[in-house]
């Protein structure tokens, strides 16, 4: 029995002294009206259609509004297309908010909850009402996370790393980076012009040929594999919205553009001069805003006829 004591007792001292602070804890708080009530009566449940998403960050703030069942962004009096998969992840992990308990907070300092300096205030807003929380700290004993419910002056404690993958994000985290939202069997036209190459292609009766060169046979393979690339390239950064002078960015000579017709819609954009040395600087038609895209979409622009010809 000694051995067993004597070869356990570090074990035993750390579990004695963590019974002690639990039970200190448990009755500091409970002096302070800090006593965690195991469920909630608190409804989180948030029927009807979601119509606007408010998320308060510490030193920004952005508003997604649902306009006749399209998503829209605004940052800054500006207006953007949001990324509305990550909108409906959000919406869908608040509706499925998980409440492991509650505490009251009459007359108690908010600061003790992380409150005062959130991560993130959130408004969730229907038809019927307004949801607002605010993201607090995690707590101190357990696996938890506070979130004050302002109109029902009452503290929840949520799941551990409650929605930390989105109060983490910038507002630019929430655009939409897809650079064209184009049908790759719908396009029936492209136009690419570079340094040394220009070409225009064409497609009737399910097959591509070059403009003024009905000799050439166009590789129907290498233009799918173009229209599947370009149908998901994404936007690395946003970089000027309100560019003053292109030449900053090398998009008064540009070093190649593309263009995709698909019936009376045109979606191209040009490409400028390298960003760094893995990306370039890139300009939309969509609007005239300067972005940056990944060095493997310019190496995607074929650069002779042989790249889009058959062997």
């Amino acid at each position: 029995m000694k051995y067993f004591l004597t070869k356990f007792k570090g074990a035993l001292i750390t579990a004695i002294v963590f019974v002690v602070l639990l039970g200190f804890i448990y009755f500091r708080d409970s002096d302070n009206g800090k006593v965690v009530t195991a469920g909630s009566s608190y409804n989180f449940v948030i029927d009807g259609e979601v119509l606007a998403l408010e998320i308060y960050y510490p030193k920004s703030w952005i508003l997604l509004e649902n306009e006749d069942g399209k998503w829209v962004l605004s940052n800054e009096e500006k207006k953007f297309n949001p990324d509305v998969k990550l909108i409906n992840n959000l919406i869908e992990d608040i509706k499925n908010t998980n409440i492991a308990g509650s505490l009251p907070v009459d007359e108690v300092d908010l600061d003790q909850f992380g409150v005062e300096s959130a991560k993130a205030e959130i408004v969730v807003s229907t038809a019927d009402r307004d949801h607002r929380f605010i993201i607090g700290d995690k707590i101190p004993v357990g696996s938890g996370t506070y979130v004050y419910i302002p109109d029902e002056n009452l503290v929840l404690v949520a799941d551990k790393d409650y929605l930390s993958d989105y109060i983490k994000l910038s507002p630019e985290d929430f655009r939409d980076r897809e650079l064209f939202d184009f049908d790759s069997e719908a396009v029936n036209r492209i136009s690419i012009r570079s340094v040394n190459f220009n070409a225009d292609i064409f497609k009737e009766d399910g097959e591509w040929y070059l403009e003024e060169d009905d000799l050439l046979f166009v590789d129907e393979k290498k233009i799918d594999e173009l229209l599947w690339i370009f149908a998901k390239a994404k936007v690395l950064d946003f970089e000027d919205e309100n560019p003053d002078s292109l030449t900053k960015y090398g998009l008064d000579e540009p070093l190649a553009e593309i263009r995709f017709y698909q019936d009376d819609r045109i979606q191209g954009v040009v490409f400028g001069k390298r960003k760094d040395k893995d990306s370039y600087y890139i300009q939309p038609d969509s609007d005239g805003a300067v972005y940056s895209i990944h060095k493997s979409l310019f190496k995607r622009i074929p650069k002779s006829i042989e790249q889009i010809s058959s062997n």
